[in-house]
């Protein structure tokens, strides 16, 4: 037989002796060998090459065989489909779905804030009433895995007014990530701080100098122990064809936690803004007297004609256990060239929480900032949920240069209950401890404001 025949032979039964094939099939091709090696047509080397084959085959197919039962009994179930290819979805406490290599995730979350307001008032009529205060969705996620998304709509508002976040990042930078669309400018610990996590129901008196959210571009970066963001925007979501420049801001903000771990936190942070109004109307501050369901602004300096103004804020905060101080100093410089003389305003408020049970604050060093507190022990899990008390003392001064905004003191005392990760109930009583100047000089109202809360 020539060489080439036996080649052939031989990788034909080899091939028919895989463990695809039957054991009656097996038997056949042991007595075709057979024949073909006693008849001459293949000589003894070539038989035992191929019985070589045939009996490792056998071996193998065997050794399979034994693992397949054993995994069936370990697992009590025949293979199936890899239950590791499904896509991940996670209800616990929000919606998530995230595919099995992590490379795309879709959420949708949202919140409602509900409150009621009763003034006890003073010199003016501030009309005690209820509001829905947010109504938010939002849908974020990740593409490809180096992709984020995020947009956010508060139903409180609307029009273009409800767009809160509406955004695209690239995350793939180490560290940092690069976003871009509508969003917060970086900018003080209580505006960065979501309103979910906000230790009262309003923030206090300094976020009269916020920057809040705009069109711009943004690098942000953090680790557990720092973060760092910084950005260039131009104004909101106006879709104004007025022709004429809007005006442009650059912010950014520095944190640093040198201790945030076992439930202690140190936490330092500085803040800097700078925004060129285009020949716009002017800049404006104003603020409410810590409650929304007011339209009443006691401090309020109407619109200031000025080039370009800047704002800076140093902030602090100790977390030890049960126990938080945070405060802050928050200050806006006006450049009115030939307008009028340059004016300086200012603000701080300082705060001490207290939990009442054994729960804690969450903090994100690399977001610089706090996060929703999740009670040890839940409502409907034989537990009480978290409990925490607290006071505020805030003030904001709007009074120069020949602008008389106003000058504003507030106490506030906070009360939350947090049942569970999801639910909040707050109540606050805030007294206008004294107002000087501005348009409503010497009006000192009480208020008392309860709140229910749900995130998702």
């Amino acid at each position: 037989m020539s060489n080439w025949k036996k080649i052939v032979l031989i990788l034909g039964l080899g091939m028919l002796s895989t463990g695809s094939v039957q054991a009656d099939e097996n038997d056949a091709l042991n007595e075709l060998l057979e024949a073909l090696h006693a008849n001459g047509t293949i000589d003894e080397a070539t038989y035992k090459a191929i019985r070589a084959v045939a009996e490792a085959d056998d071996a193998t197919q065997e050794d399979d065989e034994m693992s397949s039962e054993a995994r069936t009994a370990e697992t009590g179930r025949e293979s199936g489909p890899d239950p590791a290819g499904s896509p991940r979805i996670d209800t616990r406490g929000k919606f998530q779905v995230t595919s099995a290599d992590e490379e795309y995730s879709f959420r949708i979350g949202g919140r409602v804030q509900v409150d009621g307001t009763v003034f006890d008032e003073d010199i003016v009529s501030h009309g005690s009433g209820s509001e829905m205060r947010r109504a938010r969705l939002f849908a974020s996620g990740t593409i490809g895995g180096v992709w984020g998304y995020k947009f956010q709509y508060d139903f409180a508002n609307s029009g273009a007014d409800g767009i809160k976040d509406a955004y695209v990042e690239y995350k793939d930078l180490g560290p940092a990530k690069i976003r871009l669309g509508h969003f917060e400018e970086p900018f003080s610990l209580q505006n960065m701080t979501s309103s979910k996590q906000v230790n009262f129901m309003e923030r206090g008196l300094p976020q009269v100098f916020e920057t809040g959210r705009n069109l711009g571009v943004a690098v942000i970066s953090g680790t557990d122990h720092w973060s760092a963001s910084a950005g260039f925007f131009g104004t909101g979501i106006d879709n104004d064809s007025s022709g004429e420049d809007e005006g442009y801001g650059l912010s950014g903000r520095l944190t640093y936690a040198p201790v945030n771990s076992n439930g202690r936190v140190l936490h330092m942070g500085g803040s800097l803004s700078y925004r060129d109004t285009g020949g716009a109307d002017g800049v404006r501050f104003s603020e409410r007297p810590e409650s929304h369901t007011t339209d009443i602004r006691l401090v309020d300096t109407g619109f200031i004609d000025a080039d370009e103004f800047y704002r800076y804020g140093l902030e602090a905060v100790w977390v030890h256990h049960r126990l938080t101080l945070q405060g802050e100093f928050l200050s806006a410089g006006l450049d009115r060239g030939n307008r009028g003389p340059d004016a300086d305003f200012e603000g701080y408020y300082g705060e001490i929480m207290w939990f009442l049970t054994d729960d804690r604050r969450p903090y994100s060093g690399s977001g610089g900032d706090f996060k929703a507190v999740n009670p040890k022990s839940a409502v409907g899990q034989g537990g009480v949920g978290a409990w925490q008390v607290g006071a505020r003392l805030s003030n904001v001064d709007l009074i120069d240069a020949g602008i008389d905004g106003g000058e504003e003191d507030n106490l506030t005392l906070g009360l939350n209950w947090f049942p569970n990760r999801n639910l909040r109930f707050s109540f606050n009583y805030i007294k206008v401890l004294e107002t000087r100047g501005g348009p409503f000089p010497g009006d000192e109202p009480d208020i008392f404001s309860l709140r229910g809360q749900l995130e998702f």
